[in-house]
């Protein structure tokens, strides 16, 4: 395993500039699984698979989402529904309490959501979600659509 800064995927590179940001020749040989919707996982409780509709219809829009994708949105959309439960608790009980001997506690929820908050921003930097992360990506806007080829695309199966 190679030392030193990650290898940055082509497609990211694409978005920053192109190979003449990076003065560095093209990676033709890396692999481009194809830009596909993933499934939401069953497991995923209300909250999350509310994230995940919201998440990853915006990632699609830029090209970013692939079915590869698919754990790593789960863990990030998972630790969304933990961080928005954990708070609201947190919120509801206060964040200090006081323990049995009368000294006071910070609310063990206070730390739960920290926790998740952390996993959610490990996974939405590796999905492009933060600012600083897709701080230098170029996305062209999309050409609107006519209606006739709207309508094809619906009847071969696409999605509008």
């Amino acid at each position: 395993m190679a030392k030193g800064r990650k290898t940055i995927p082509s497609k990211i590179i694409e978005l920053r500039g192109g190979t003449t940001h990076t003065h560095r020749p093209p990676r033709n040989d890396e692999p481009e699984p194809p830009e596909r919707m993933p499934s939401c996982p069953r497991h995923l409780d209300k909250e999350a698979r509310k994230e995940w509709r919201r998440t990853a219809k915006i990632l699609k829009q830029i090209g970013l989402l692939t079915e590869l994708d698919r754990a790593v949105l789960t863990g990030y959309c998972q630790s969304w529904s933990e961080y928005v439960s954990a708070t609201l608790e947190a919120q509801r009980m206060g964040s200090v309490y006081k323990k049995s001997d009368g000294t006071p506690g910070i609310n063990p929820y206070v730390r739960l959501a920290r926790e998740a908050y952390d996993r959610m921003m490990k996974a939405a930097v590796l999905l492009g979600l933060s600012p600083s992360s897709r701080a230098g990506l170029k996305v062209e806007k999309p050409k609107p659509q006519s209606k006739a080829a709207a309508f094809r695309e619906r009847k071969k199966g696409g999605v509008k």
